[in-house]
């Protein structure tokens, strides 16, 4: 087959970027054409200066009542051509903003690998714009109307995706989990009488920086912090203890417990968290938050928390039979979450899709 991923500019720097270099490698691992289609960083600047440069300030000024060209209109603009050209067999758009040129009707099986609810994720966000939000909305909503395949990344989140969005008429026959993975470690981690815990991501709204930095605030035991910048704020209520970027995750082997913290709402309550397969597969336990859904599906080796509860949930699990056993089972349970597993239903989908 001939296959196309449609990619963000800056997708590189993310988890879901881990994941779409995955699909990559596996579905050619299988003997299938890929090629990446994406907008560059040039091109990205390009089309930001059409949004917002002068020209358009002008034109707002003295049209009032002309409407900004959406940026999701300008990416479709620009890949269209692209994958017109490539007489692709399927299609598979890996985030909403590039993800609205399947709305355009391209040839081709058409896949949407959704992360995320967009215009939830702005409406819990920062200050939101409902203007925005309703935009997103719409410009999301015809996205999924019109594919052929919607790819789910948790159980949790399929359901909820379904029972939030019944305007889509048959969205539940048309999505299809293929679950978050992550590649085995190179190293796993050793018990010690004084446990470290790790936290490595993003410093966004919906990984709630304020409450990891109050659990560094009230927590007797040392959280270290990594990620692409120094999330530390002057208005959190402890400085967190960033320890800088790191190329690869073998540094999760140092440490005894993965940590994760969320924001508080309904989307994220029943979203999955790319956290889980890194640190299982380095083998440690996880703390979840306690309002986490996917967090109780691991029970042999996840443990829930809040900021009341978090010290002595983090000594009961340190005996060192009790970590011991519950290391073996994330690693047990990571070996179902490696990418080769967990990309399969993807394959099937696309090959069922060719025969038809």
């Amino acid at each position: 087959m001939r296959i196309a991923i449609v990619e963000d500019a800056y997708s590189y720097t993310s988890a879901t970027g881990v994941r779409g270099r995955a699909i990559v490698q596996f579905l050619t691992s299988r003997g299938h054409h890929v090629d990446v289609v994406a907008p560059s960083e040039r091109d990205t600047r390009r089309l930001t200066r059409r949004q917002y440069g002068t020209l358009n300030r002008i034109g707002r000024r003295l049209l009032p009542r002309r409407e900004d060209v959406h940026g999701w209109e300008l990416l479709a603009d620009l890949l269209e051509p692209r994958l017109r050209s490539g007489h692709y067999d399927a299609i598979i758009a890996r985030s909403r903003d590039v993800g609205y040129v399947l709305t355009r009707g391209l040839p081709g099986f058409l896949v949407y690998d959704m992360a995320n609810l967009g215009f939830l994720e702005e409406y819990y966000a920062w200050g939101p714009n409902l203007r925005n939000v309703a935009e997103t909305y719409t410009r999301e909503m015809a996205i999924l109307d019109t594919v052929h395949a919607v790819l789910s990344p948790h159980p949790i989140f399929t359901k909820y995706l379904v029972s939030q969005l019944d305007v889509i008429r048959g969205l539940e026959q048309k999505t299809c989990t293929v679950r978050l993975g992550a590649e085995p470690a190179r190293h796993t981690a050793l018990f010690s009488s004084s446990p470290a815990i790790v936290y490595a991501g993003s410093y966004y709204f919906i990984q709630d920086p304020w409450m990891l930095s109050e659990l560094t605030k009230r927590s007797h035991y040392q959280i270290d912090c990594y990620g692409f910048r120094d999330p530390n704020q002057p208005f959190l209520p402890a400085r967190l203890n960033y320890r800088g970027y790191a190329p690869d995750m073998d540094f999760l082997a140092s440490y005894q417990f993965g940590l994760i913290t969320l924001s508080r709402d309904r989307l994220r309550q029943h979203s999955p968290a790319t956290k889980f397969p890194y640190y299982f597969s380095h083998g440690l336990p996880v703390l979840f938050p306690d309002w986490m859904l996917e967090g109780y599906d691991y029970p042999a080796c996840a443990i829930p928390y809040n900021e009341d509860t978090f010290d002595a949930q983090v000594a009961e699990a340190s005996t060192s039979h009790r970590w011991t056993e519950m290391s073996a089972a994330a690693l047990d349970l990571s070996r179902n979450m490696r990418w080769d597993v967990v990309l399969e239903p993807l394959e099937e989908l696309l090959v069922k899709s060719c025969a038809r």
